[in-house]
């Protein structure tokens, strides 16, 4: 006994909706329709009313509460509680499940091609067809479920990708911010055009490069020229005169700046110096008196003091004495005591001060001088380079004259060799035209009577067997001088009926500078003999020829 297949989950399982319409096969009948979603039954129930619900649908209508039935409003039919939606007040509709499972449905996805039952799509085709579109977790694009993969892998913008130099993971819309900070990532040397050199190596190399291009040794000074390496020398010394310009320029730059800051800084130094000299006089005033004060008369206090001491004994410190000192010398002791170490101790100092004054003095004159000396100096370099560029100027304005002189004589020559191109080209044409004039006239007959000798007719026969050249036409000839001018076309491998096994040969009658003189249509008598190495077969007999559909004269051999 064949094992019956499993049902779909239970009623109760179902979170799902009815089927749609379109993967029905057959004809709708409304019985199978759920009254809620109005689609197929999935998992029916079947109210009080006898209305039929999708489980999904019933459950989620009385998930709030009870509702009235929407089906018996719109049948006038409602009734007062039977169609009043509740939890238990419905069943499961078996019956019309399995009516439902057998009817036949098909794939409604594009170029799906599925068929079977509801039952069968259930369980083994819905969700899982490889044609159906569902949005790409990542991006949100709709893609078909047998390309998700393809499209994680290489169409979406938002996948994951590891770096293939430094293995790190960065995603798809971020590898060109990601390139441009891999410290892997393979860069070429503009100079020696090296490939595949890390970034994290690239600043090594072109400190080593010779042929990696850098700035002028004169771009402090204006030159935006980029040399190689080993070519900087070079550069140097063609471009000596730009670089002696831009130089001249940056020094006339410097001394307007001098020329602005100089006077300022010499009135700050004739200031200093001023200032100088003031304390100088004031220091030499002070030594001056502190002189005349040492080596002069002393003051009152100071004689009684020395008489005093000259009578009581050698002199000493007052403090020394045998007697103390009336009370009206004690100032004047004090005054003299005041006096005594001053000329050895603030002399000393006072020198050293004044000559420290002085070397100060010095080297700002020192410096002056060597600021007027480098003023001349820079004067006399601009005036050297005002020269040269003067020079270099007029010698540049006749190179210039030169050159456009030079350059009228080329265009000049240019027209001439252009106009004498054309003129040769026209004289080959008209000898090509008269080389083929002379060749169809020595070719040409006015008797009527030709003879056309085929040169290399293996070979031919060959270019015609192949397609290559399969006709080929004689040069032209006249009955009369001015009489009807005929040629011949021949197909070596054969023409129309005689393709592959005969010779096809037509007699040509051509439009001729007479014509308005012949008599028309044509109709002379023609003869054809045919020879070939020494075998001779004459046609004279006019009923040998054939005539074409295009109304030439054919004869097959």
């Amino acid at each position: 006994m064949a094992t019956q297949e499993p049902s779909p989950p239970s009623s109760m399982e179902s979170n799902k909706p009815g089927f749609p319409k379109k993967i029905l096969g057959n004809k709708l009948e409304d019985k199978h329709l759920c009254n809620c979603c109005h689609n197929i039954l999935r998992r029916p129930f079947q109210a009080q009313c006898g209305h039929r619900f999708c489980s999904y649908c019933f459950n989620r209508t009385v998930s709030s509460g009870p509702q009235k039935c929407n089906a018996c409003i719109k049948e006038d039919i409602f009734e007062d509680p039977t169609s009043i939606l509740k939890q238990g007040c419905a069943f499961p509709d078996n019956a019309v499940r399995r009516e439902v499972e057998n009817l036949s449905a098909v794939c409604v996805n594009e170029s799906c091609t599925w068929k079977g039952s509801i039952k069968e799509y259930e369980l083994n085709h819905e969700g899982k067809c490889e044609f159906m579109i569902i949005p790409c977790p990542s991006c949100k694009e709709r893609i078909r479920f047998n390309e998700q993969e393809r499209h994680n892998e290489r169409e979406c913008p938002e996948r994951t990708l590891n770096c293939k130099y430094c293995k790190e993971p960065f995603h798809f819309k971020n590898i060109k911010a990601h390139d441009e900070i891999c410290p892997k990532y393979p860069m070429i040397c503009e100079g020696c055009a090296k490939k595949k050199i890390p970034r994290e190596k690239y600043v090594d190399h072109i400190k080593f490069c010779s042929k990696f291009r850098t700035p002028c040794r004169f771009h402090v000074v204006g030159c935006d020229m980029s040399v190689e390496k080993e070519k900087i020398h070079d550069h140097e010394r063609a471009y000596a005169y730009e670089h002696l310009n831009l130089l001249l320029h940056y020094i006339m730059g410097m001394k307007v700046s001098m020329e602005g800051l100089q006077p300022q800084g010499l009135e700050l130094a004739g200031h200093k110096l001023v200032e100088l000299q003031q304390s100088l006089r004031e220091l030499e005033a002070r030594v001056s008196q502190l002189s005349t004060t040492s080596s002069g008369p002393p003051v009152q206090g100071a004689a009684a003091a020395s008489s005093s001491s000259s009578s009581s004994g050698p002199p000493g410190p007052p403090t020394s004495a045998p007697l103390p000192p009336p009370p009206t010398l004690a100032p004047t002791l004090s005054v003299s005591t005041s006096f005594t170490p001053l000329p050895s101790s603030v002399g000393a100092a006072l020198e050293l001060q004044l000559h420290s004054e002085k070397t100060k003095v010095a080297e700002l004159g020192r410096r002056c001088t060597e600021l007027e000396v480098k003023a001349g100096t820079f004067e006399n370099v601009v005036c050297v380079l005002n020269r040269e560029v003067e020079r270099f100027a007029t010698t540049m304005e006749a190179s210039n004259r030169q050159h456009k002189l030079d350059q009228d004589k080329i265009e000049a020559l240019s027209n001439k060799v252009r106009q004498l191109e054309r003129t040769v080209g026209l004289k080959d044409l008209t000898v090509a035209e008269m080389e083929g004039r002379l060749r169809e006239m020595s070719a040409t007959t006015f008797d009527g009577v030709f003879v056309w000798r085929i040169s290399d007719f293996a070979k031919k026969r060959q270019d015609a067997i192949a397609g290559r050249a399969p006709a080929m036409f004689s040069p032209a000839f006249y009955t009369s001088k001015y009489g009807y001018k005929m040629c011949l076309r021949i197909y070596l491998n054969g023409d129309g009926t005689g393709r592959g096994s005969h010779l096809s040969l037509f007699f040509v009658v051509m439009r001729g500078l007479s014509d308005a003189l012949l008599k028309w249509p044509f109709n002379q008598k023609v003869t054809h003999v045919k020879t070939t190495r020494g075998m001779y077969a004459g046609f004279a007999a006019l009923s040998m020829w054939k005539r074409s559909r295009s109304g030439l004269m054919q004869n097959v051999f």
